[in-house]
């Protein structure tokens, strides 16, 4: 599916004012409300458009650690990267995970309330990880920019 300037143009304005009805919606972008309905349902089915969510604001829910782990396997093949990929999934505390190219496999963003809660992730659960030869860490100093916005 190809998508055009109008599509953009609704992107843009359910990223910047994710609240908005389908009728505020069809305002914002100058169209009527069932064209707007119709592009969204296409945009939705097509992939576009993920899911609706809040996003919460993790310092003050008390995680002031923001970790970013970065791992190396001890082997790489197929089933060992899917059992860890897998895995990394049931820890809550890894918000993020990502395969990376480079001296790293994977790097992991991890939250936690202290940095002594952060010492019993690693202990209790990240090393736990299946087929884990290193895990080096780094801890955010502060938030600079945390955009998930696409530049459409």
């Amino acid at each position: 599916m190809e998508i055009n300037e109008t599509d953009r143009r609704i992107l843009r304005a359910i990223q910047e004012y994710p609240e908005l009805s389908v009728r505020e919606l069809a305002e914002v972008t100058g169209l009527s409300h069932t064209p707007v309905w119709r592009r969204l349902k296409r945009l939705r089915e097509n992939g576009y458009i993920g899911e609706k969510r809040y996003v919460l604001d993790a310092p003050k829910l008390g995680f002031d650690i923001i970790a970013f782990c970065f791992v190396r396997m001890k082997e790489h093949n197929r089933n060992t990267l899917l059992e860890f990929e897998s895995k990394t999934k049931e820890i809550c505390e890894i918000v993020q995970c990502y395969s990376a190219t480079g001296d790293h496999d994977y790097i992991l963003k991890v939250l936690a309330r202290s940095v002594r809660d952060y010492e019993e992730t690693i202990k209790h659960k990240l090393l736990q990880l299946p087929h884990v030869a290193f895990i080096s860490t780094s801890f955010t100093l502060k938030e600079v920019k945390n955009s998930s916005d696409v530049p459409v």
